[in-house]
């Protein structure tokens, strides 16, 4: 348990006004930006003062705002274009997930001047990557802190997870003023995604005493203000809360991976282009089902964690209690109620070809095999979302 490698390159600027220091960071690392953000109108503000900022510091930005959720390698591979005709030298991912993934992803693709895919799939990076500056503006999915970068090939039908060292961002500047605005359903979506993270970190085969101490305040964080930031999105002290835990979970994963949760919501998030926040936390029930009993000492912390813990349970009691106290979780923050609430059902052959490739079960505390994400997956979709309900054990 005791041997563990534990490395972290990202310097982490966190508090509130500090996305004020953007200009100055990214000065010290280039003289041309890409900026990388969402189609949408909704950080238009938050853009124009980004610009305004590097400006002031002698930066010039080039704008790529094609960062929709769910990106593609096809977009990645389009703004890595841009960024090498424009002569960039750093890049910025500003937003969720998405814009931070593809980010990372253009800032490793431009120098090559590769098609992303093929370094996925194992093409040698042999040119030194762009320099990365991430700013999350979502409470969610922790690429700030992680060395992943999650991104879909539409023809092969694929999503998957790939980890890089050169997707660590150089500076992670993490601002809860700029969570303030996000809409109660995005926060409880991305929220739960942070949760997410933090059990399944805390219970892979993979976990280490190092990787632990970020999981669990994760997930204690998240018991304690996930309810408050949705219900009251100016509640500065639960967004900022929130943006703590859920930066704590990447760097859990960066060091523990993720369990099945994470597996089967992207496959379904590569079949059917459901929401990657929503995919993975309205399974998690289920696989927490399913593994409590390989390792019920972490499982029962995790009830205990989430202050659901009377003190009069024994170890089992808690363990299976967990599921139940994610369940309810989700409910207060008025998520859907399983898979099958996205629009998943049909024809699962997609998403079962993805997850019975070999290995895929590798971080979990519990092999799976067809017949075991068969029934997860069933679990899943029901508005139960209970691996024990359709007959699991």
């Amino acid at each position: 348990m005791f041997n563990f490698n534990f490395f972290f390159p990202t310097r982490l600027i966190f508090g509130a006004g500090k996305f004020q220091t953007l200009g100055e960071e990214v000065a010290a690392l280039g003289k041309r930006a890409l900026l990388v953000t969402y189609p949408s109108q909704s950080l238009a503000e938050t853009v124009a003062q980004a610009t305004a900022m590097l400006e002031k510091h002698g930066v010039s930005s080039v704008f790529y705002a094609k960062a929709t959720a769910n990106p593609t390698h096809t977009c990645v591979n389009e703004g890595a274009e841009l960024a090498r005709g424009e002569n960039c030298d750093v890049v910025i991912g500003l937003g969720g997930g998405s814009p931070m993934d593809v980010a990372k992803a253009i800032a490793v693709a431009a120098p090559e001047n590769l098609d992303i895919w093929k370094i996925y799939e194992g093409a040698p990076i042999t040119h030194p990557s762009l320099p990365i500056v991430a700013v999350p503006t979502t409470a969610g999915t922790g690429s700030e802190a992680t060395f992943y970068s999650v991104i879909s090939n539409r023809e092969l039908r694929r999503k998957e997870g790939f980890a890089r060292q050169q997707f660590f961002p150089k500076v992670s500047i993490i601002d809860p003023l700029l969570t303030l605005s996000l809409p109660p359903a995005m926060t409880a979506a991305t929220g739960m995604d942070t949760l997410t993270h933090a059990i399944e970190a805390y219970t892979s085969r993979l976990a280490s005493p190092m990787s632990d101490l970020f999981a669990a305040e994760a997930i204690r964080l998240t018991g304690l203000y996930l309810r408050r930031a949705v219900y009251n999105g100016k509640d500065i002290e639960a967004r900022t809360n929130m943006l703590f835990a859920n930066t704590l979970a990447g760097i859990a994963i960066t060091h523990a991976d993720t369990c099945l949760a994470h597996v089967i919501g992207e496959a379904v998030g590569a079949i059917f282009d459901t929401g990657h926040g929503l995919s993975v936390s309205l399974t998690l029930p289920a696989v927490m089902e399913y593994n409590c009993a390989a390792n019920t000492a972490k499982y029962a912390s995790i009830t205990h964690l989430m202050g659901e813990d009377d003190g009069f349970m024994s170890e089992r009691e808690a363990a299976r209690r967990s599921p139940a106290v994610v369940r309810n979780l989700i409910q207060d923050i008025g998520l859907p109620q399983g898979l099958a609430a996205l629009g998943v059902g049909g024809d699962l052959s997609g998403v079962m070809a993805l997850v019975n490739r070999p290995g895929m079960d590798a971080s979990n505390p519990r092999p799976a095999d067809s017949a075991a994400f068969e029934l997860l997956i069933k679990g899943s979709l029901s508005p139960a979302m209970s691996y024990w309900e359709v007959g699991g054990k």
